[in-house]
């Protein structure tokens, strides 16, 4: 939207043909749309698009879509307006403007940032200037199909009903497009009435402290406030729930209600470092995290799509090695002992999906990860009594399920770019201590993919004895992390 002065107005408005070819322009308007953007005289309506819904589904859309709208705007997901663009894309219509083509670059940065860090696939080019964006209730010119709203829990299927039995009337106006959008009682000052034009009072309702993304910093002042995390009080802003639950909301304890019942199953995403509060569980250890989905040990307590504390055992706490941004799964259950994997975002929210949706549970989530290769024990049942039961691994190592993928370039952790560094420069380039953080992370995977990675890296040079002594001080030292599900074999002859 382009602030024009009352000259440029004019200017266009006594034009014979405002589309006449002049000056390199291919119309007017473009040279007094320059115009504006030279003075900061635009205001861009946020905009989230991704073309990836048929290769990924909706889930995974609506994941990336909540992640940079809260971690990375800073706004409230459930505020935002979802629509099916009628071909290959879903639209999210943010509740926030930036102003000026300095935040608008900034946009855009921050959504390629996001896309890096999440390998996530949004459309970055809704950043650029002068991008154009559909409206609702027009139709694609490819499918005919009209861009329809949807709610973020519809599977394709509901989606697909929705666009092919629509017949939307188009907006008159795009403030009508607006209003839709931003005509929130939390985003509006005064009261909003039936006889209001909206065309022409748009702005004047509009709060532009709650509808205004500002990437700079205010200067601080004198006075010293509590920080949002410290605050007893539950926020009054809706945009600061997300941080304030995930270290103030009841924790979820993958160890609570354990016996006699089947293991507690969550995935989430850690949202930064591990923390502790004295009226919290008698100080335990909390990591604050996002959850997908998590299931109790007795069924009955659970979590999805919310920000919350995840409790640590003193056993889970000395292996957890988990940093901000990375997606966990974690298995818990008597012992205080979990099976804890790093997973791809794509794993994370399958295995969400399938512990909170009606026809899945905590059986049908394991045994997904069992099928992707993680070695989630009891046969990835967590049914109490159930017939199915471990195969003894005394003399089986060659069973075990876990996997060691090869590190990435672009590796995510500490750990993993100590991995990629011996792949890549050889095992040599690693340190003593720096060995024993790979093998510490690996052996999680248990004993045969932690050997058989070590083997591989040494190549002609592995001693299989020396590595056996190691490996085995690792797993049976007290000083370092407990092990409880992991057996040692023989000693190579």
């Amino acid at each position: 939207m382009y602030k024009i002065s009352r000259e440029q107005y004019e200017r266009q408005r006594d034009m014979e043909n405002p589309y006449l070819v002049d000056g390199g322009y291919s119309m007017k308007a473009t040279e007094i749309q320059d115009e504006c953007e030279d003075d900061d005289r635009v205001l861009c309506p946020v905009h989230i698009e991704s073309d990836a819904y048929h290769e990924v589904g909706p889930d995974t859309l609506i994941t990336w879509f909540r992640e940079f709208v809260e971690d990375y705007l800073e706004a409230p997901f459930n505020t935002c307006t979802l629509y099916f663009s009628g071909n290959r894309s879903i639209h999210v219509h943010v509740p926030r403007f930036v102003s000026g083509e300095a935040d608008r670059e900034r946009l855009k940065e921050l959504a390629k940032l996001y896309c890096d860090e999440a390998r996530a696939e949004l459309d970055i080019s809704v950043y650029d200037r002068k991008s154009l964006f559909r409206i609702p209730s027009v139709e694609h010119a490819k499918s005919g199909i009209p861009k329809v709203e949807i709610e973020p829990t519809w599977d394709r299927t509901r989606i697909f009903r929705k666009a092919n039995g629509a017949n939307p009337s188009t907006p008159a106006t795009y403030a009508d497009v607006l209003w839709d959008v931003f005509g929130q009682e939390r985003l509006t000052v005064g009261t909003i009435g039936p006889e209001m034009n909206r065309s022409q009072n748009l702005f004047q309702v509009l709060d532009p402290e709650k509808t205004l993304l500002e990437f700079t910093r205010d200067e601080p002042e004198n006075e010293i406030e509590t920080p949002l995390i410290e605050q007893v009080a539950y926020p009054e802003d809706p945009a600061e729930v997300p941080e304030w639950s995930m270290y103030n909301a009841h924790e979820f304890s993958p160890y609570a209600h354990a016996s006699g019942n089947p293991r507690s199953v969550a995935a989430l995403r850690v949202k930064g470092g591990v923390f502790a509060r004295e009226n919290k569980r008698c100080g335990a250890t909390m990591v604050p995290a996002y959850f997908y989905g998590a299931v109790g040990c007795n069924g009955g307590f659970t979590k999805q799509d919310v920000h919350a504390p995840l409790q640590l055992s003193k056993k889970d706490y000395r292996k957890w090695d988990y940093e901000h941004g990375e997606k966990v799964v974690i298995i818990g259950g008597k012992s205080g002992s979990s099976r804890i994997f790093s997973v791809s975002s794509w794993e994370a929210t399958e295995v969400g999906h399938a512990l909170t949706s009606d026809k899945g549970g905590r059986d049908t989530a394991l045994n997904y990860l069992s099928e992707k290769g993680y070695d989630v024990g009891a046969s990835g049942s967590t049914v109490s009594g159930s017939k199915c039961t471990t195969a003894s691994r005394s003399n089986e190592f060659s069973r075990e399920t876990g996997t060691i993928w090869p590190a990435r370039e672009n590796w995510g952790t500490d750990v993993e770019g100590l991995q990629w560094k011996a792949e890549q420069e050889g095992i040599g380039t690693l340190s003593h201590k720096e060995r024993i953080r790979v093998a510490c992370r690996f052996l999680q995977n248990g004993w045969q993919p932690t050997w058989e990675w070590f083997k591989e890296q040494y190549g002609s040079t592995f001693k299989p004895r020396i590595t056996w002594q190691f490996l085995r001080g690792i797993v049976e030292d007290p000083d370092f992390r407990e092990y409880d599900n992991v057996d040692v074999p023989p000693k190579p002859t």
